[in-house]
């Protein structure tokens, strides 16, 4: 079984990066990957006007520490591979902080369409992960422009006419963000 990370309250920059995306798009339900901290994520999504909550655990250590601290009765809590959700709901967020290289994601990258906001570390470099997340969607880089406020981050344009908006950041490790909402 794999060692927890204890928490992710003290990450001071992926709060700032889901602040910089959670404060464009509105949603009420959220499907999505609440990690360790549970109740500080489901609090700061309900702050953001979220009211459902859908939130899939596949590692049991943390299913087990989320139910043991879970104080929100409305979320439905599932001990099963996101892969598994329905990835065309309505008016829903597809929140999918998975933390790991994007080389052994590319079902999960292509899955889910619209809505949603994919995390992943950079250990194999930012530009291996940016054409891996590209080639799992099938889609090609057209243009892009960078912008360094609010905080730095990218718009990838693809030849299919579709935005992306992207965040590099680090706290424990090299980390991105891919949304497309």
């Amino acid at each position: 079984m794999r060692k927890l990370k204890p928490t992710y309250t003290d990450a001071t920059n992926k709060h700032a990066v889901r602040e910089f995306y959670l404060q464009r798009f509105q949603f009420q339900q959220v499907v999505g990957l609440a990690g360790p901290d549970i109740n500080e994520y489901i609090s700061f999504l309900k702050n953001k006007g979220c009211e459902s909550f859908e939130i899939y655990e596949r590692d049991a250590a943390t299913l087990v520490k989320q139910l043991s601290t879970l104080k929100e009765s409305a979320v439905h809590l599932k001990y099963d591979d996101i892969l598994k959700a329905d990835a065309n709901k309505e008016n829903t967020l597809y929140d999918l902080d998975f933390c790991v290289s994007v080389r052994y994601m590319k079902d999960y990258i292509s899955k889910f369409k619209d809505n949603f906001i994919m995390t992943f570390s950079t250990r194999i470099g930012v530009q291996e992960t940016i054409d891996t997340f590209f080639e799992a969607r099938n889609e090609q880089i057209d243009s892009y422009i960078e912008y360094s406020s609010p905080i730095k981050h990218t718009i990838f344009k693809t030849q299919q006419d579709t935005n992306y908006l992207f965040t590099r950041y680090f706290d424990t490790s090299g980390m991105c963000c891919f949304a497309k909402i």
